[in-house]
């Protein structure tokens, strides 16, 4: 197969290149892109490609993954499926539209099926706590949800990390996506803000997380904020559940769950140092709120780069090429 990684030159799309170096892909042609080429080349494991710059017309490829933004994104998604390309999208631009599915492999691959044209990879907030709370969700209902992000700088582009880094060397940046100084300091606030007082990433966890789950009715919350960390977001999520609960009940669902990795005790809670370049959905400070026992609250932590990202499309390419496969046999 031909795969092309668009935005190659980027966070995520770097982050997709290093797992698509894994002798798993071998045997496939990888295709870097992007905006600009301007001669750059990119690293896939000990090989060097060439970037080519990001054509309106479909490439030749079987599958692309795009790390763009979403103006792009509507541009030539449309173009490209229609030539043949099946497409993973790590954009917003098609994530709530009805007839393109949203995929967490762990919770919904099902859904991709041999005529499926484009999956939208959703919000790297969004995925993690899609994986923590559906476990609970399928074993005891789940109501609401209300989650704060605490979201690395790298979840804002390579710019982002670049300003913080010169922050933290002591230079004012010239060029900074945040809207105040973030090294020493928390930023409540990332994307847009609308007339109700609520940011787009706050947005993106609310309507995404119902999609992903299935069930339109769950209500979510969500305060987003930006922290001086460089890869690894943390979430502390509170979730109320259909029936009352015991905490050793809690506990095994979520021991059990597919991508989670559990902590019980209270002491040794997930950070994202720990969580660094590492695939799983770490869960621990797993609570019951002292006032409900349906409620119960975790605190959540995962490499936002990694399963937040390029390790969920490339887990949704592995799932669509294994659907294929079954279906031609």
């Amino acid at each position: 197969m031909r795969i092309a990684v668009v935005g190659s030159t980027g966070l995520v799309g770097g982050r997709i290149l290093d797992l698509l170096s894994d002798a798993e892909w071998s045997g496939h042609q990888i295709d870097a892109f992007a905006t600009t080429a301007n001669g750059r080349t990119v690293n896939l494991g000990e090989r060097t490609l060439p970037v080519q710059t990001t054509p309106d017309d479909a490439p030749e490829a079987d599958f692309a993954f795009l790390a763009v933004p979403n103006n792009t994104a509507r541009r030539i998604v449309p173009i490209w499926t229609k030539a043949g390309v099946r497409i993973i999208d790590k954009s917003s631009a098609y994530r709530m539209d009805p007839g393109v599915p949203l995929i967490v492999p762990e919770i919904n691959g099902h859904l991709i099926t041999r005529d499926t044209t484009l999956i939208a990879n959703p919000n790297c907030s969004t995925i993690q706590l899609a994986i923590a709370v559906e476990p609970l969700r399928k074993a005891f209902g789940l109501e609401r949800v209300r989650v704060a992000t605490y979201q690395a700088v790298s979840g804002a582009g390579s710019e982002a990390v670049n300003a913080w880094r010169e922050e933290v060397g002591g230079t004012a940046p010239e060029k900074s996506p945040f809207p105040q100084a973030i090294h020493g300091n928390v930023i409540p606030a990332i994307g847009a803000v609308d007339d109700d007082g609520w940011y787009t990433e706050e947005r993106k966890v609310m309507q995404e997380l119902p999609k992903i789950l299935g069930q339109n009715d769950l209500k979510v919350s969500c305060t987003a904020v930006r922290v001086p960390v460089e890869i690894g977001h943390s979430e502390a999520v509170e979730a109320t559940l259909g029936r009352d609960v015991k905490l050793d009940e809690a506990f095994d669902v979520l021991a059990a769950a597919p991508g989670v990795s559990l902590s019980r005790d209270p002491a040794t809670g997930a950070t994202p140092l720990q969580a660094a370049n590492r695939d799983e959905v770490f869960i621990g400070r797993v609570r019951l709120d002292p006032h409900d026992p349906r409620t119960v609250h975790l605190w959540v932590v995962t490499d936002n780069l990694r399963k937040g990202a390029a390790t969920n499309a490339i887990q949704i390419l592995r799932q669509w090429i294994k659907t294929m496969e079954t279906v031609d046999n």
